[in-house]
């Protein structure tokens, strides 16, 4: 086990140095991963980046937490500002974006017109965890110690200590310390 902690590492280093981010120690970047916008991801100390995530913070900055990891075909697409907390788990295939395709312009293609930018800036608090398959857009803060359910769309912010699920997501549970999980009635 000792062997495979060790040449986790060293690929990991060596993926670091070749993508070119800010990176502390213990770093974990899988095969086939993307990362735009280099100089604007910053990866903080033991973060895990499993394969096949795609990161693309070309004017945006992103930040991520000590001890977080990015499960598989994770996307992440910045223009402005994401910074998720420490021990932070994405489970595979979240989608994160502060931005969105402009499509007003009927006689232009989606795909030619652009993206709008918003002065928008997404977060997830410490010892968060996002469920697979889930999507968060816009202008979101996510609280610390919050489970986002599978396959859930987050477009509005959720408080410290909450249970999310939904497209669109609602709070189901909240954590208190004088009553513990409280169900919410929908």
């Amino acid at each position: 086990m000792k062997v495979k902690k060790t040449i986790k590492q060293i690929l990991g280093s060596l993926r670091t140095r070749l993508a070119g981010v800010s990176a502390g120690k213990g770093i974990y970047i899988g095969k086939n991963c993307s990362l735009k916008g280099k100089k604007n991801i910053i990866l903080q100390d033991a973060v895990v980046l499993r394969p096949n995530v795609q990161i693309w913070a070309e004017e945006g900055i992103i930040k991520i937490g000590a001890g977080s990891e990015v499960g598989e075909r994770c996307r992440i697409s910045i223009s402005n500002s994401l910074e998720i907390g420490e021990k932070v788990l994405l489970s595979p295939n979240v989608y994160i974006t502060d931005c969105d395709h402009e499509y007003r312009d009927i006689e232009t293609s989606v795909m030619d017109q652009g993206v709008v930018k918003k002065k928008y800036a997404v977060s997830i608090g410490d010892g968060s965890y996002i469920g697979i398959n889930s999507v968060i857009v816009g202008n979101v803060q996510i609280g610390k110690h919050c489970i986002v359910g599978a396959n859930s769309v987050v477009t509005n912010s959720i408080p410290d200590y909450c249970l999310a699920v939904g497209s669109p997501a609602k709070v189901i549970k909240a954590y208190t310390k004088e009553k513990g999980w409280i169900r919410y009635k929908n």
